[in-house]
């Protein structure tokens, strides 16, 4: 039977919110992978509280949804289908990622919907860049984008490797001790930001980030000051290591989460040492594999965690199209 027909909800209520996060934590435990970033989780989380304020405090734009299906003779009942879409501070620059029930017998029929939906609300208002996010890419994908008029525009690259490093990988070329030390909240911020931001300059997700956006993923429940480490020269910050843990998963899976070096201090060898401390930090934690996502396109950075033992897992792409407004009518003498 097909989908039922999808309706658009700007503000979903907390029913509404406890529906889809009940969606995404099926469809995760499914693939074992998580099944919505966790840019558009924090976007539903931080909703606009009514419609009169102001869209840019937040970047819900709003949620499609499809309800229940059937799969043959069985009846789905709730939510099966969602499309979370987000614009940036009210720009003009539209994100969305699709979820749906594992339990659905036609997974590809129910994205169609949600994705014909998600154009049509973007054309709605007034058009603009549609990146479409899928984290674990295969052939319907490409085929589907391909046919909705989307491109190809990033491939992200799941990289694991083994933890413990070993010895040879594992060990610094001159026997030195790891000369990282723990991040200090409170302090450490403003030089960070610094970093942060010329090291990922016009990074659609990691660039640009204020105190703010610093703060809030300071408070999350996974953040460990220790498990972001800091490398310092003549007392000056110039590049670290974030790790995040991923104890949900199977196995448990010690996250390379973001890591960054002061394009001055390129070509010094930064990278390799960041990378090693935030492995060893997490291996020291009993994490039994490390995981990273890097841009495809970075050849370099590839071609430097294959040496440290990473291999590709999976690949995620982000398409992207053009939506135009609605058809303006034709004038009149």
């Amino acid at each position: 039977m097909d989908p039922s027909k999808p309706r658009f909800v700007q503000l979903p209520d907390a029913g509404e919110r406890r529906a889809i996060a009940d969606l995404v934590d099926r469809a995760s435990a499914a693939h074992r992978e998580p099944a919505l970033g966790e840019d558009q989780l924090r976007a539903l989380r931080r909703q606009p509280a009514d419609a009169t304020e102001d869209p840019a405090t937040g970047s819900l734009v709003g949620v499609v949804l499809v309800d229940g299906t059937e799969s043959g003779t069985r009846s789905i009942p709730g939510l099966c289908g969602s499309a979370l879409v987000t614009a940036p501070r009210g720009t003009t620059d539209y994100v969305a990622e699709l979820v749906v029930d594992p339990e659905v017998g036609d997974p590809d029929g129910t994205r169609d919907v949600l994705l014909d939906a998600v154009i049509a609300v973007v054309g709605d208002r007034g058009g603009g860049t549609l990146v479409l996010w899928a984290h674990r890419t295969g052939g319907s994908d490409d085929e589907r984008a391909e046919r909705f008029g989307f491109r190809i525009d990033r491939t992200l690259l799941q990289l694991r490797c083994p933890l413990p490093l070993p010895p040879p990988i594992a060990r610094s070329p001159s026997g030195a001790a790891d000369p990282t030390r723990s991040f200090v909240p409170g302090r450490d911020e403003p030089a960070w930001l610094e970093v942060n931001n010329r090291a990922f300059a016009g990074h659609p997700e990691q660039g640009g980030w204020d105190l703010a956006t610093l703060l809030e993923r300071e408070r999350e429940p996974w953040f460990r000051p220790e498990g972001l480490r800091v490398l310092e020269l003549d007392g000056r910050m110039v590049g670290s290591c974030w790790t995040k843990v991923h104890r949900d998963h199977l196995p448990p899976l010690g996250e390379i989460y973001v890591i960054a070096v002061d394009p001055a201090f390129h070509g010094r060898g930064f990278g390799r040492i960041l990378t090693r401390a935030g492995l060893d930090w997490l291996a020291r934690g009993g994490l039994p594999a490390g995981m990273l996502y890097v841009d495809a396109a970075n050849h370099a950075a590839v071609a430097l965690y294959r040496t440290l033992g990473f291999v590709e897992h999976h690949a995620g792409r982000a398409y992207r199209t053009d939506v135009p407004g609605p058809a303006q009518p034709t004038p009149t003498r």
